[in-house]
């Protein structure tokens, strides 16, 4: 109890305050709450969970009681791997400070504070294996048959939970394989009963679908529905559709790195070795465990990481880190083993050394995570869509898409109850009959269409002309003829040009802007990336003043883009062509010079972190466009050198540059160097051929060289 105790406290303190900027998080509050479904497979025992956990706790907010559950949930699963840790002969002392040592983990700590099922899933985890290894270390056969029930209901349950649970089916099947002795025919039927029985919790998809609640994912309300998204079809049955851009296992060597970085850093550093050594000692101890172990730690990390083959880049290993959970589980079994040999060993040396040893591993994790992981003052998820919800006018469209941007404001309206006036579309879903459904029912008339080309924005603005439609800065916009963008707020809306409006200045507006907002002060994800919205928001008004001529408003706006998000060179170089624009060329030389350094660790970064072509190719044209730009100042200074020298940067970084080649033809006219103009000319007229100021100028330097 103690053990348990201390970590929840420490969860407790450590807690979100409301919802949290993290995946799902969102959308799972809104889903509990309305007893809805959510995105595949649907989660089903989790949703229950939290509904009857919102109901009897009647403390605070809903979203921070889904928190409490969390925490709780992480709290048992440290529980159940200190029980794990008493049945393999380990001392109290030891038992104890080695599940503190899995709960202060870094993972484990994170996901105890947040709305998400991760954490009830370990809970389940961890009782399968404290139940296998009870079940394979009694001989007794009636005792092993009553566990391999237990161990298959909990196994069916647990799937309601979360799906990668069936990693651990692999080593269960050995289990009952090696224990086939003792078990009947009878016994191994009663087992896939007990295993249906809890699988059943699926069907509330289908009963709860056919009701058509307000959220209603993929409508699973008959088999075939039910089916599809027990088989993520919608998400084309992987991990993220990022991965289906590599070839298999492209991605596999750097995010297996990737995993045991993490793996050290959440153990303390010393726990990799430990579980390392654990996992051999283990096999000479009980190899039918030691199997089981290895078997579920294999699955569910190194052939889910192959599977999963997400790119290095932290989007990605965000998503992926969080699957990281179930493996971590399976290896801090493996440190303990390692405890387990070494105790009595080290204890020859000093009786209190082990424990001295385990304790200062311990606090060596609280040392490395306590200040991150404190989240008790992170309203930044909370405030930012309070922060939407303001910037939107009474009665007003919104298209959003990523995920912690759009949940966060579905709690608003579905669980607090705030702005029903407006109508939010999600912008991946906006095309599918089931939501369209949903949306009807539950809202007024909206004309709903697939938002991906410029032609189907243009669509679903003529579809609704009486409605103003905006979208938030995190939707993939794609900007129809005819039609503008005007800033608004943390949104932006879309308009015919002709009725486009003017922009507001985003300070001028009460917004929170509660809690730390410097994009690389954190280790997570998505808090930074909704920080990134403010960035966008600012930007976007830089440059609506910037194209209103009021160039000092455009500059304040870009360097509080630039204080939130000091790595933004887009920002830099509209500062230095705005400083350029008023003839202050020293200022653009240095602010091109800032955007050029910016982009420059953004294509390292492309390469380090496996990037699409299309997405280092764009980062390698901007770097090369900034050259240019640079090129440009030094020949207002009279450094054609110094132009020169840029302009070949320009085309190093991207060869497809007609205008480096056009403007270094430029430093050689002025030296009358004809051949090298001429040879400009026509590398800038190969790359574009429907460039008439090169093909005018390379008619005359022709003439020139000829003469």
């Amino acid at each position: 109890m103690i053990a348990f105790f201390t970590i929840f406290i420490i969860y407790l303190i450590t807690l979100f305050p409301g919802l949290a900027p993290y995946r799902d998080t969102g959308e799972m509050v809104s889903v509990a709450h309305t007893l809805g479904v959510a995105h595949p497979p649907g989660y089903p025992f989790y949703i229950l969970v939290s509904k009857v956990f919102m109901a009897v706790l009647g403390l605070g907010n809903l979203a921070w009681r889904m928190n409490v559950l969390s925490a709780l949930a992480g709290a048992l699963a440290v529980w159940a791997v200190y029980r794990l840790f008493l049945g393999m002969k380990l001392t109290r002392t030891a038992s104890f400070f080695l599940s503190v040592l899995f709960g202060t983990s870094y993972l484990q700590w994170y996901l105890s504070l947040v709305q998400e099922m991760y954490t009830l899933n370990i809970l389940f985890a961890s009782v399968l294996i404290l139940l296998v290894h009870r079940a394979v270390s009694s001989g007794a056969p009636s005792a092993i048959a009553k566990r391999l029930y237990f161990i298959s209901f909990i196994f069916g349950i647990g799937l309601g939970c979360r799906m990668d649970l069936l990693m651990l089916a692999p080593g269960l099947v050995f289990i009952v394989f090696s224990k086939r002795k003792e078990l009947k025919a009878a016994n191994i039927a009663a087992a896939l009963l007990f295993f249906g029985a809890g699988f059943s919790v699926y069907l509330y998809l289908m009963l709860r679908s056919g009701l058509y609640p307000m959220i209603d994912w993929n409508h699973p309300g008959t088999f075939k529905g039910l089916l599809s998204s027990l088989m993520r079809k919608t998400h084309g049955g992987t991990l993220d559709l990022i991965s289906t851009n590599y070839a298999p296992g492209e991605n596999f060597i750097s995010t297996l790195g990737f995993y045991f970085a993490h793996l050290a850093r959440g153990s303390a550093y010393a726990g990799l070795a430990l579980g390392a050594f654990g996992a051999w000692h283990s096999f000479r101890r009980n190899w039918v465990f030691a199997v089981f172990l290895l078997a579920s730690w294999f699955f569910s990390g190194p052939l889910f990481i192959y599977l999963a083959n997400m790119p290095p880049n932290p989007h990605a290993l965000a998503i992926l880190e969080a699957h990281f959970l179930l493996p971590n589980l399976f290896f801090a079994v493996w440190i303990g083993e390692g405890f387990l040999f070494l105790w009595p060993r080290i204890a020859r040396i000093h009786g209190w050394l082990p424990a001295a040893a385990v304790l200062c591993l311990v606090l060596l994790n609280l040392k490395l995570h306590c200040a991150e992981l404190n989240k008790r003052d992170n309203f930044i998820a909370y405030d930012y869509s309070k922060n939407v919800l303001r910037s939107l006018p009474k009665g007003s469209v919104v298209v959003m898409k990523k995920d912690v941007q759009l949940f966060s404001v579905w709690n608003k309206q579905f669980v607090e109850k705030k702005r029903p006036d407006l109508l939010l579309v999600s912008q991946g879903l906006a095309g599918s009959p089931w939501y369209q459904k949903v949306f009807h029912k539950y809202r007024e008339p909206l004309f709903l269409c697939r938002l991906d080309e410029p032609e189907d924005w243009a669509r679903f603005a003529a579809l609704n002309p009486s409605k103003r439609i905006f979208h938030s800065l995190d939707a993939d916009y794609r900007h129809p003829d005819g039609y503008a963008q005007t800033g608004h707020g943390l949104v932006a809306e879309t308009s015919k040009e002709n009725d486009a409006g003017t922009s507001g200045v985003l300070l001028e507006h009460v917004y929170p802007f509660r809690g730390k907002y410097d994009y690389p002060a954190y280790r997570e994800f998505f808090t930074p990336d909704l920080i990134e919205e403010y960035v966008k928001a600012f930007l976007n008004f830089g440059i609506n003043e910037m194209n209103g001529g009021r160039s000092e408003r455009a500059l304040k706006n870009m360097e509080q883009a630039l204080a939130f998000k000091p790595l933004f060179p887009i920002a830099d170089n509209y500062i230095a062509f705005i400083h350029f624009n008023a003839g202050r060329h020293g200022r653009a030389e240095e602010s091109y010079v800032k955007a050029a350094r910016g982009y420059g660790e953004m294509v390292e970064l492309a390469e380090k972190y496996n990037a699409l072509e299309s997405v280092a190719s764009s980062m390698k044209r901007s770097l090369s466009d900034v050259y240019i730009s640079l090129g440009v100042c030094r020949e207002k200074a009279s450094d054609d050198g110094g132009a020169l020298g840029f302009y070949t940067k320009a085309l190093e970084s991207d060869p497809s540059q007609a205008r480096a080649y056009f403007n270094r033809a430029v430093i050689y006219w002025k030296k009358n160097d004809w051949r090298k103009v001429v040879a400009e000319l026509e590398n800038a007229l190969r790359i574009n051929p429907n460039y008439a100021e090169a093909a005018y100028y390379l008619e005359q330097a022709k003439n020139r060289l000829r003469n």
